[in-house]
């Protein structure tokens, strides 16, 4: 890491009083035989500890779960700690990384290099690498935002924080930004610790030189490696159990903080401790490391809530209409969501163990986020996204490492078996192949929901997310949709997930995926599975394509027959010619009638 023009003042008085408790220590010692094995012994033992509160190695889980209580002297130390650490870390002297030893700062195609460290990372690493690590963004509360601040508990009354990182071959530049980020935008008295924890990293960048960078950060910055890669539920799991303050915030290592950030997170949970607190998450730009966000004063300033699809995947939404009407325009009103996106979130640490923590038998990452979101709302939580909380993200466009072992639908499965009730049945309609899949036991999972007495699933639906596209509810039919004629030829997207692809024909395969459509009650639409705003759009007599719903009918409705005749609003039937569908004539052919994999509502006709 950089520094600024001069060490700060305060770090030299600390250096100075432990040379002289030094000096002070071994004269008063050495005047006292009898005592000097013991005063090494102990001395000894501190240095032990005082390393090992830092980078602590486990082969599993590890870690005690250990609540720390709030107390005046533990305010006061962290408070006293972090101001050092925040005047140290100064916006206004940036600090760039030392890159000696990590990149090539001198390439011989610089382009070319820009490209090759892009790939490894999947952002600009160059511009990350040459961004201030201490760079503060610019308020971005709104008006009614910082009007209600007036309402929180005091600082004093807040619960006490740990930070919770989670990395695997993280850039250095990106990783130490969103450790000094958090630094310098939360109450100094209430960051009580950062738990970083590596799951198995194999960059020497985050190696010996990360440990070496951390040392400036003394006790406030915990280390936990894993051996080997155990997954984002194992590795959360790890770092709630070393973390000591009373709130654990869970954040992606490729994150930056706002000022004010903080206090309405830990507002709602001092207030409820059953409350679950997610962010405002704005991008920071991939390529140019820029906050895309800026001070919204709209009374709709950021409304988007979390869904969910029946293949088990988190969808974002707008803000149904109860849900606009219970803020009633007010942009500082906190969002109840039925789901989360699951990378940024906090919630009361004792809580979080209460509730059952993560499903660690889930493997590597995926459905977590639905699971733990079902789960604290059937429990008796409540999840909440606050709009005055801004923690930007860098969204990369994949991931830049690969899972060795194939999750599947493992962790899909193991979320239906336990939490969806009878409407399991409708996720592997969707996702047929998951019934073959070893989910493992779930004994322990189905154990926590009797313990905590939990709701329904179907209350979930009727009491909290009523809006949910459900398929019994507001489908005709979904599923493959099969040709008559090639009865092993099935409509297809021809992997073109968005408009305007063009849709073809293909050997059934009886996944899901490309081949799972949705037949819309109401508007006679059929939508592609995978976007709920893609229908399928007769442009022309040979063009039949994936297009933006536009909720008109036309060349979007479509109507069903008991023959299996698809045909548009002027009576054309749907066919295909082999390779690509195609609308003409009604013939009575088997070429122009289909087969639904699932159907609810048989047609009059």
């Amino acid at each position: 890491m950089g520094s600024h023009d001069a060490t700060p003042e305060p770090m030299d008085q600390i250096k100075r009083t432990i040379l002289n408790f030094k000096v002070k220590f071994l004269i008063w010692y050495s005047k006292r035989p009898a005592l000097v094995l013991g005063g090494i012994v102990l001395f000894v033992f501190i240095l032990f500890l005082s390393r090992n509160v830092r980078i602590t190695i486990v082969t599993s889980e590890g870690g005690d779960y250990v609540i720390t209580p709030r107390g005046g002297n533990q305010m006061a130390y962290r408070k006293k700690r972090n101001l050092a650490l925040r005047k140290l870390f100064d916006p206004n002297s940036p600090i760039l990384l030392d890159l000696t030893g990590i990149r090539d700062t001198n390439p011989p195609d610089l382009e070319e290099y820009k490209q090759k460290i892009f790939k490894e990372n999947q952002f600009n690493t160059w511009v990350s690498d040459h961004t201030p690590l201490n760079r503060l963004h610019e308020d971005l509360r709104s008006k009614r935002c910082k009007a209600r601040t007036e309402s929180y508990v005091p600082v004093t009354e807040m619960p006490s924080l740990s930070i919770v990182f989670i990395f695997i071959d993280e850039c250095l530049s990106v990783l130490l930004r969103s450790i000094i980020s958090i630094i310098i935008t939360t109450p100094p008295e209430l960051l009580h610790d950062i738990v970083l924890v590596d799951d198995a990293s194999e960059k020497p960048e985050v190696g010996k030189r990360l440990e070496e960078e951390l040392e400036i950060f003394g006790d406030l910055v915990k280390l936990v490696r894993h051996e080997k890669r155990s997954g984002l539920m194992v590795a959360r799991t790890t770092g709630a159990k070393h973390a000591r303050g009373e709130v654990v915030m869970f954040l992606d290592s490729h994150i930056e903080g706002t000022p004010g950030w903080a206090e309405p997170i830990l507002d709602r949970i001092a207030k409820n401790r059953k409350t679950v607190v997610q962010p405002n998450i704005p991008a920071i730009d991939l390529e140019t490391f820029e906050l895309t966000d800026s001070v919204n004063e709209s009374p709709n300033a950021h409304a988007t809530m979390g869904g969910f699809s029946w293949d088990m995947v988190f969808r974002w939404r707008g803000l149904t209409e109860r849900e606009s009407a219970r803020r009633n325009g007010d942009n500082s009103k906190e969002i109840r969501s039925p789901t989360m996106a699951g990378g940024l979130f906090a919630m009361d640490r004792e809580y979080f163990f209460e509730l059952g923590a993560y499903d660690t038998d889930m493997d590597i990452w995926g459905a977590e986020n639905l699971e733990i979101s079902f789960r604290i709302w059937m429990c008796g939580g409540i999840l909440e996204i606050n709009t005055c909380s801004t923690v930007a993200h860098v969204y990369r466009k994949t991931f830049p490492y690969s899972s060795k072992k194939n999750v599947g639908h493992k962790n899909a499965k193991r979320l239906a078996e336990v939490w969806l009730d009878e409407y399991k049945e409708f996720y592997y309609q969707v996702s047929p192949q998951a019934r073959n899949v070893d989910m493992g036991d779930i004994s322990e999972r189905i154990a926590v929901r009797e313990r905590l007495q939990c709701k329904s699933f179907k209350w979930f639906l009727e009491n909290v997310y009523p809006e949910a596209i459900v398929p019994n509810k507001d489908y005709i039919a979904h599923g493959e949709i099969r040709n008559m004629g090639s009865r092993n030829r099935c409509v297809d997207n021809l992997a073109g997930w968005a408009p305007p692809s063009r849709i073809g024909m293909y050997g059934c395969h009886s996944m899901g995926g490309s081949q799972y459509w949705q037949y819309i009650k109401g508007t006679n639409q059929i939508k592609q599975s995978q976007n709920a705003d893609y229908c399928v759009d007769a442009v022309s007599m040979d063009q039949i394509q994936l297009a933006n719903c536009h909720g008109q009918g036309g060349n979007q409705e479509w109507i069903m027959n008991r023959n299996g005749e698809i045909k548009t609003s002027g009576g054309l039937c749907l066919g295909h010619d082999g390779s690509y569908l195609n609308i003409g004539p009604c013939t009575g052919s088997a070429d122009q009638r289909w087969q639904w994999g699932f159907i609810f509502q048989e047609p009059e006709a």
